[in-house]
């Protein structure tokens, strides 16, 4: 497979740096946090410094670059020559790329994985909230924490399962109401200060535990971009684990850094992640489905009424919205 293939190339890339930023403190359980590059080198080395300030000792920093066309590899290189640096050459994706990184845990005996976007920070008490509550917590397989940011509720944990009640309140518009109202915001996230299990987690920090992966499997490679975390949590649940809010463990994110610069195209992969997720993982019924359908079309309807680039890309949308099939990247 191309991804085994680029996976080869990367490893040997990696070779002269085997345990990139190790630190001290090898009596603790070893964390392996894996950070997806897409032409943001900028955010990309802001997260690394944060990683420095960390009180957690044994942790190793991989950089996946998923195909940059800056000198992103450049940049990271020099100011960071300690740090692995595995490159793809073309985008993969936010599945296919992370599990780059995510191969290189496992064959280096990491005992839990950090995919981290490459746009946030950490705090020095990040790590050790995650290794504490996960060392507690044997049936945690997958954990999320605390995201802080200038639009909190966009990553507010689910905690109700996803039917289309679920759907409606939490993937379109009507969410702005309901994070407003603290009764019906209680139903449907989890906002408080206890870790608890929830449905699903936000895709931009998500804490596994190793062996998690040898069950489950790693990211679904169908989707390019969106719904990676949501099938993640359908895995882990069908394997008999279980996912957590860990609100001790925080982070702060920009936001979207890389997806933002896709505009309409963002749009149109989310909507065939959409129709993968719907379609594999979690079953609506076809009148669900058409209300889905519904609600996007009007959305990019809206959209594209206001920007050119939303009315170029209109049929596009239509093609990701009608199809059925299964999306195969790369």
């Amino acid at each position: 497979m191309i991804q085994d293939d680029l996976y080869s190339r990367a490893e040997h890339q990696a070779e002269p740096s085997s345990a990139p930023l190790a630190q001290s403190g090898m009596d603790q359980p070893s964390v392996y946090i894996v950070l997806l590059n897409w032409n943001g080198w900028q955010d990309t080395l802001e997260c690394i410094s944060s990683l420095d300030s960390m009180e957690y000792k044994n942790w190793h920093a991989v950089v996946v670059d998923n195909g940059s066309t800056d000198d992103s590899v450049e940049r990271l290189k020099e100011a960071c020559p300690e740090v692995t640096i595995l490159e793809t050459h073309k985008n993969l994706g936010f599945a296919a790329g992370n599990n780059v990184g995510i191969r290189l845990a496992l064959k280096s005996r990491a005992d839990y994985v950090f995919v981290l976007n490459n746009d946030t920070t950490v705090f020095p008490d990040t790590i050790s909230a995650f290794v504490g509550f996960a060392e507690k917590h044997p049936t945690a397989a997958l954990m999320g924490p605390r995201i802080d940011r200038r639009n909190p509720q966009r990553e507010w944990p689910i905690r109700r399962k996803l039917d289309l009640l679920t759907q409606l309140c939490t993937f379109t518009a009507l969410r702005r109401i309901v994070t407003r109202i603290p009764v019906i915001r209680g139903v449907f996230y989890c906002t408080g200060s206890r870790p608890s299990v929830v449905q699903f987690l936000a895709g931009s920090a998500l804490f596994f535990r190793a062996t998690a992966f040898e069950k489950v499997g790693l990211f679904d490679e169908s989707t390019f971009l969106d719904f990676e975390e949501l099938i993640m949590a359908e895995k882990v649940r069908r394997g008999g684990l279980s996912a957590y809010f860990v609100p001790p463990a925080r982070i702060w994110h920009k936001g979207s850094a890389s997806a933002a610069k896709l505009r309409a195209k963002r749009y149109i992969e989310n909507a065939k992640s959409e129709e993968y997720f719907f379609s594999q993982y979690v079953r609506l019924s076809p009148l669900g489905r058409s209300i889905v359908r519904l609600v996007r079309f009007s959305t990019f309807g809206a959209r594209a009424l206001r920007y050119r680039n939303y009315r170029e890309h209109f049929a596009e949308f239509m093609d990701a919205l009608l199809s059925n099939h299964s999306i195969n990247v790369g």
